[in-house]
């Protein structure tokens, strides 16, 4: 907490390690509260002091008769110095008073009930009709002024916390509950509309960018369109429909970010609140957020720019701090990246012509201009995975300007076309339309060989000309291609990828024998230059993990790789708050039968019976939760193949591959361990799946974690080749294979740490494989895990195991 403090108040960035279970998160925000509040009074107490003392100069000054020139002049300066801070001091008094009417609201609140207004299921009718699946008309020269006269208003600091999942989130508004400092903290949780929406007709969408644009387009409902011709007389008259949210109402939504900012809220919570006072949630929390002292975020609305720009999160002089950041180059590498096939490319072209066929005479020409654009670049981006390699190979990696010139797409301006599709609207223009006009069920691949006669037979015969083309033989019709979501939408995000720097992307080409698998992607080689505004703005960037090696990563890759300078980064790390006695980590190198446990790629499916062995021997030895993580969910179900004939004394229980199972799937498992005169239970699970992170697995619930093998990501990929590549050549040869080590080792790490979880707790964790013995393996792991690290045999480590356990009893 001291080393946090001193971090934010001198403007620095920070690298903190704190092993899982050591009370980590309590402890920033207790650390980042406690600063907050002390810069708070000592700015409020710095202003008054420097206007007393200009005051007092100033009443010098006029006493002075010697030399009234200069004596005048330094008045003047004086003075102009003395009505800023004023205006200053003037701008924190306003905003003390805003907040204090806001805690005078509430208490009124409290007596009143909420539920002023209903909404009708009349309201949330959505009436679709033809004007709303016209593009808007756009106006070239039209610029979005930003500049406007804000720059006297008080902006308070704010804390700004992220974390990767809404559950983590949730956590930390809790540790926040739990802090000293939860009466006067001011805390709001963002989220996408997704999270928050709590309008049914828009919810229906499943698709985020779809919720997004449906929401804002709604909003615009009430406006009326007027055009107008050259001399300014009225043409038509647009009338606006009735499907405005009957939820973003203005008064609901600001006693609804009123009740967030006084009542500490997690995302259910204020849902839930919404709901009552069918207000908004989305809304009345970026309301809430502009007098809010902590904002709770999730990594992609902070580090993403465009999100984060949408959502309105300014970073200037607040403090960032990024929790659970153990794979955040990973994440913003991702964030950044995209991905489009053949087919939606193929789906994407056949709506847009349909839609350019039905309504070009009504567009503007611009709009038409820019629609012809669109449909060429996708043409060429499809011609281009029709092209078949001369040496055959299965994938081609191109740079940004490289693939630019192949595709022929280099006279395009991307960046306009962007614009118009952002301004337009244009993805949910189309996929309103594909609602109502969707593709053909079915197309001619040729020419039908039955004749005009046999037609018109078949049409007297059915009394119904209009299902003629239905009755052709299956051998001429081909099912056309159907996606759930919009198509359109993965191309403009392949498009805004194709914008950033040409040095810092490649765009991979994936070939199949089936042309309509065939798909491009784009990948961020360098995602700290997606960082570097962020290193800019803030006034303090504080990165933060139960293991956070290696460190260097963070410091050279993520920091200085964005612009910092070494002076700046401040890196901190604590050991475990449990006793060496109370963890046994042991590297089991030989099996039951003295045989070499090496789970690589080759030897894996041969080690069936020797995992068959330890997994019932450690069933006998241990009572309590097993936890078992397996390379990749494909190992996982073979090996649970191999034990469908065995009898563990322990109910099996497995990591479910869709996330809604995952609760109930855990509940099973917990009230299987907690049943009286239970044994335990064991629980098969994938390194980097559902369970590997953020879970807690405390005392019963996991007395054993067995690692089996190394994770290690597929080295033949074209994409991990390229970002091995990439870095031997921007930091020096051994970097990439430095990368590929950690990124095994980072998600092995946060499989050890979900067992031991407080001060008391006790676990063995069981590594698996020959190859964890290696020095620079050893070196990757927790210092926590290092000091009581031993390497055995399996025979040998169940005599460790046994003794551990009775020692505990």
């Amino acid at each position: 907490m001291k080393n946090l403090y001193e971090v934010i108040e001198n403007g620095h960035l920070g690298i903190f390690e704190s092993p899982t279970g050591t009370g980590k998160s309590l402890s920033i925000i207790c650390g980042a509260l406690r600063w907050l509040k002390d810069h708070n009074e000592r700015e409020r107490n710095e202003i008054t002091d420097n206007i007393q003392s200009i005051q007092k100069s100033i009443t010098a000054l006029a006493s002075e008769t010697t030399d009234w020139i200069n004596s005048q002049a330094e008045e003047i300066e004086l003075t102009h110095k003395l009505n800023k801070l004023k205006i200053q001091q003037n701008g924190i008094t306003e905003y003390d008073k805003k907040i204090e009417k806001i805690s005078v609201k509430k208490k009124a609140k409290k007596s009143k009930p909420f539920l002023d207004t209903i909404v009708k299921p009349d309201d949330l009718i959505n009436l679709e009709n033809e004007d709303e699946m016209l593009l808007e008309e756009i106006n070239e020269q039209d610029e979005e002024s930003e500049n406007e006269n804000d720059t006297d208003k008080y902006l308070p600091v704010k804390i700004l916390i992220c974390s990767r999942t809404h559950s983590q989130l949730s956590q930390l508004v809790g540790e926040i509950i739990k802090s000293p400092f939860e009466s006067e903290t001011r805390a709001v949780s963002l989220a996408s509309r997704q999270n928050y929406c709590i309008n049914p007709s828009v919810m229906k969408l499943k698709n985020m960018s779809l919720i997004n644009e449906k929401c804002l387009d709604m909003q615009n409902k009430s406006k009326k369109t007027i055009k107008t011709d050259c001399e300014g007389k009225v043409l038509k008259k647009q009338k606006g429909t009735t499907c405005q949210c009957p939820y973003n109402k203005q008064e609901n939504i600001e006693d609804l970010a009123n009740a967030a900012l006084l009542d500490i809220r997690d995302v259910e919570d204020l849902v839930t609140q919404a709901k009552q006072l069918n207000a908004c949630p989305y809304y009345a929390s970026r309301k809430a957020a502009e007098d809010a002292q902590v904002v709770l975020v999730p990594y992609n609305t902070l580090l993403h720019k465009s999100t984060r720009d949408a959502s309105g999160i300014s970073l200037k002089n607040n403090v960032v701090i990024i929790d659970e950041a153990h794979n955040l180059l990973e994440a913003l590498a991702q964030m950044y990246s995209s991905e489009i096939t053949y087919k939606q490319l193929e789906e994407t072209q056949q709506r847009l012509k349909n839609y350019k066929q039905k309504y070009s005479k009504r567009f503007s020409c611009h709009n038409l201009l820019c629609i012809n654009q669109l449909l060429f670049i996708i043409c060429s981006l499809i011609n281009l995975l029709e092209k078949t390699p001369k040496d055959g190979t299965k994938s081609e990696v191109y740079t940004v300007e490289s693939f630019v010139l192949n595709a022929e797409i280099d006279n395009y301006n991307i960046f306009k076309l962007l614009k118009f599709c952002r301004d337009s609207k244009i993805s949910n223009k189309l996929h309103s339309f594909a609602m109502k006009y969707p593709l053909d069920v079915s197309t001619k691949v040729e020419k039908s060989t039955r004749n005009k006669v046999q037609e018109f037979l078949t049409s007297i015969e059915n009394k119904n000309k209009n299902i003629v083309s239905l009755e052709m033989s299956s051998e001429n019709v081909v099912k056309a291609p159907s996606y759930a979501g919009n198509p359109l939408l993965s191309f403009i995000s392949f498009l805004e990828a194709l914008t950033s720097s040409y040095e810092d992307g490649r765009v991979i080409i994936y070939r199949s024998d089936d042309k309509k698998q065939n798909r491009l992607q784009f990948l961020l080689l360098n995602p700290a230059k997606q960082f570097k505004n962020i290193i800019q703005d803030a006034r303090s960037v504080v990165v933060a993990g139960g293991t956070m090696k290696p460190i260097t990563e963070f410091r050279n890759r993520l920091f200085i790789g964005a612009g910092a300078t070494s002076e700046r980064i401040v890196e901190f790390s604590c050991d475990h708050i449990i006793p060496p006695e109370n963890i046994l980590p042991l590297i089991i190198t030989k099996g039951q039968n003295n045989e070499n446990l090496l789970f690589n790629f080759e030897n894996r499916f041969s080690m069936g019976k020797c995992i068959k062995q330890i997994l019932q021997e450690v069933c006998v030895l241990i009572t309590g939760g097993i936890v078992v993580f397996f390379p990749s969910y494909k190992y996982e179900s073979w090996v649970h193949q191999q034990l469908k004939d065995v009898k563990f004394t322990k109910p099996l229980f497995r990591e479910p591959q869709d996330s809604g199972s995952v609760e109930s799937t855990l509940e099973s498992y917990a009230a299987a361990i907690n049943r009286i005169d239970s044994t335990g239970a064991i629980l098969f699970s994938v390194v980097g799946g559902k369970l590997s992170e953020g879970l807690n697995f405390s005392d019963d619930l996991g007395r054993c974690v067995i690692v089996v093998g190394l994770p290690y990501a597929n080295i033949y990929s074209p994409e991990l080749k390229e970002k091995m590549s990439y870095l031997d050549k921007t930091e020096g040869k051994g970097a990439g294979q430095q990368f590929y080590e950690a990124l095994c080792m980072k998600s092995v790490n946060q499989c050890i740490g979900r067992a031991v979880r407080h001060k008391n707790d006790y676990a063995c964790v069981l590594l698996l494989d020959t190859r964890y013995d290696r020095t620079s393996t050893k070196n990757s792991l927790p210092g926590w895990i290092k000091r009581s690290l031993q390497t055995c045999n399996f025979t040998h480590g169940t005599v460790l195991i046994k003794n551990f356990f009775n020692d505990k009893k």
